[in-house]
């Protein structure tokens, strides 16, 4: 099977769901901007503290996540709701997603003269996308279109030794056997690890990439008079048996497989049309890693989950999978592949990687994942400075 069912975008793009998203540009359009997704069926509410006395490094990456949002291959179209006059400006934001020929509209709270002004508005805007996009039919499309998000949370001993190895074997059958992509990230939490993944590198100058982005981050976290390695392992990676960063990198690094790196790439920048592997720069922090991989266009995700979590994302569906039999009396609500067999029973990994790939083709053709089927989702930006 090389197809799945998608929807054909006009930048060229298919997306696996058919969202209307609608995007607060600061926090002051936040409850508008929930309110909207409350009333109309079928929209997704992305909102967040930020958009307002950032310094310039942060403007721009919070208006380059939420244009990644606004432009997702799972979005149909975007509604912009700005309070004021922002830094990050809500026409602009509007006029970049229509760019991509994707329905837009921007909604102003001081233009509209109110709350209750701007909140019809909203609705009237984002239930004429709903209406439109429920008239559009999945149509085939090859699974070179996809790219393939992955993620860790709750990291503990099983990750590493069965459901890393899975999540591995599945997206390298994408890029190899379909010509699809690959997005990892975390780079805060390659410690330990970061010279054997540098070494994967197709070139010496994404090699020397991998390294600074590396060292970067350590000099980062020194310079706040922070050591990470004095907060990592967290202590739900504790309580699982992991004992040291460098033990947690290298089994977190296993998801990723061994095949070759193609490059690394800024948080929340788009990821590369060329089939392969790539890396996102983000933090180890699940919620803002994960926003960023959405902004950069994964299709889906898979959480690669050692006690179980919650993490998930509205636009981009989020498959976990654990090789921890315990998991799924944890939480059984969030878990959607168990592959503990493989690790506790007679199973292998290979098997493992069938039960992986086979419902992650079920839910790029429409089936809802456990956190789809209950509305959970977490949006978060990483920032880079502080508020001004």
């Amino acid at each position: 099977m090389s197809e799945f069912l998608g929807y054909e975008r006009d930048d060229g793009s298919v997306g696996i769901r058919n969202h209307v998203a609608i995007i607060s540009t600061a926090p002051y359009a936040n409850d508008t901007v929930k309110r909207a997704a409350e009333i109309t069926e079928n929209t997704v509410p992305i909102t967040h503290p930020l958009g307002r006395c950032q310094t310039k490094p942060d403007v721009f990456q919070t208006y380059r996540t939420l244009l990644g949002y606004g432009t997702h291959p799972n979005v149909y179209g975007t509604v912009v709701v700005a309070h004021a006059g922002e830094i990050v400006d809500g026409d602009e934001l509007a006029s970049d997603v229509a760019e991509t020929g994707r329905p837009s509209a921007s909604i102003n709270i001081h233009e509209e003269k109110g709350v209750m002004n701007a909140l019809q508005a909203t609705v009237n805007a984002a239930q004429e996308m709903v209406l439109d996009a429920s008239d559009q039919r999945r149509v085939p499309a090859d699974y070179s279109n996809l790219t393939f998000g992955i993620n860790c949370a709750t990291s503990d001993t099983t990750s590493g030794l069965c459901q890393h190895k899975a999540t591995a074997k599945a997206v390298w059958r994408l890029i190899d056997d379909h010509g699809g992509r690959g997005v990892f990230a975390e780079t805060a939490e390659f410690f330990g690890g970061e010279h054997e993944l540098a070494e994967r590198a197709v070139n010496d100058d994404v090699k020397q990439e991998v390294l600074d982005r590396v060292e970067h981050w350590d000099q980062r976290l020194k310079d706040t008079g922070y050591d990470v390695r004095g907060a990592q392992p967290t202590p739900d990676n504790m309580d699982g048996g992991l004992t040291t960063i460098e033990e947690k990198s290298l089994g977190a690094l296993v998801k990723s497989g061994n095949g070759p790196i193609q490059d690394i790439v800024d948080y929340g920048a788009k990821i590369p049309g060329d089939s392969g592997m790539y890396i996102m720069d983000t933090p180890g922090h699940g919620a803002e890693s994960v926003t960023g991989i959405g902004a950069g266009g994964a299709h889906f995700m898979v959480i690669s989950t050692g006690q179980g979590h919650t993490l998930s994302n509205a636009i981009m569906p989020t498959i976990k999978i654990t090789g921890n039999p315990n998991s799924r009396e944890r939480v059984p609500e969030e878990t959607d592949v168990d592959v503990s067999e493989a690790l506790v029973g007679d199973e292998d990994y290979d098997w493992a990687a069938d039960q992986l790939w086979d419902n992650l083709t079920r839910i790029v053709d429409g089936k809802l994942t456990m956190s789809e089927a209950l509305g959970e989702s977490q949006f978060a930006i990483h920032r880079i400075g502080p508020s001004t």
